[in-house]
């Protein structure tokens, strides 16, 4: 072992010892004199079990290079994975369970404002204010998704037709002249920009493919590439790495 590796593994070994060290001055999470949680020691408790745990991992692992020394070969690397995967789906169930938890804790607190308030059909007809410490208060308040909204879709690009056309000036007059195939292009284009300013609009990949095959199949292959060229690919984004477990083959 060099001079470096050994100032590392001492280095490893004090930050390990400081953190257990740490871990016995935790807080009790429970209360002496009621034996009941106590809610501002588990607050403080938060940060400190994430940091530990983080320290943790980050140790193991190290530990665990420092024993397999130089990768070689892919299959060095695989105990360290078969490792870090079985803990983040551990810590995900601990995840889960302290999510249950609180989502039972949240649903105690509506059961006191439904008593306190009143309610109809399991809806809260007020709001329930608890102070909770100097100038501040908890609201338990009625909380509602935004409700689904539609339009008629047949009826909107009926009327948005014959606005375009009336605000062109192409009444009912019956002397009007007859459109070229441009002016008719135009009257279009101006309904759909109309249209779709009042919304986003994206056209579906799968939509657009069937339409090229659909052109494609009747002979109008210039206009199925021509509806090829106007999609455009933005570059891939790293997210970094999707870890599942899957049959192996």
């Amino acid at each position: 072992m060099t001079e470096i590796d050994a100032e590392a593994d001492a280095a490893a070994r004090a930050a390990e010892e400081q953190s257990y060290a740490d871990a016995q001055a935790l807080p009790i999470l429970l209360d002496p004199w009621s034996g009941q949680l106590d809610v501002d020691r588990l607050r403080q408790l938060a940060p400190t079990v994430r940091a530990h745990l983080i320290d943790a991992l980050r140790f193991s692992a190290t530990e665990v290079r420092a024993a397999r020394g130089t990768v070689v070969a892919a299959e060095d690397t695989y105990d360290l994975v078969r490792r870090t995967t079985a803990a983040g789906e551990v810590l995900r169930m601990w995840r889960d369970a302290f999510d249950a938890a609180a989502k039972e804790a949240d649903s105690i607190a509506e059961e006191e404002a439904l008593t306190a308030v009143g309610e109809a059909d399991g809806i809260p007809l007020g709001s329930l204010f608890v102070p909770d410490g100097e100038g501040q208060r908890i609201a338990v308040r009625a909380d509602f998704d935004r409700p689904d909204q539609s339009w008629d879709l047949d009826s909107m690009k009926g009327w948005l037709a014959e606005d375009t056309v009336a605000e062109l000036g192409l009444g009912e007059e019956t002397d009007r002249p007859v459109l070229t195939v441009q002016e008719v292009v135009s009257v279009v284009r101006d309904a759909l920009d109309r249209l779709t300013s009042l919304g986003g609009f994206s056209p579906r990949v799968t939509a657009i493919e069937s339409l090229r095959r659909k052109l494609a199949e009747r002979g109008r292959d210039a206009d199925a590439a021509v509806l090829g060229q106007l999609r455009t690919v933005g570059p891939r984004r790293y997210k970094g790495v999707k870890i599942t477990r899957e049959e192996a083959k």
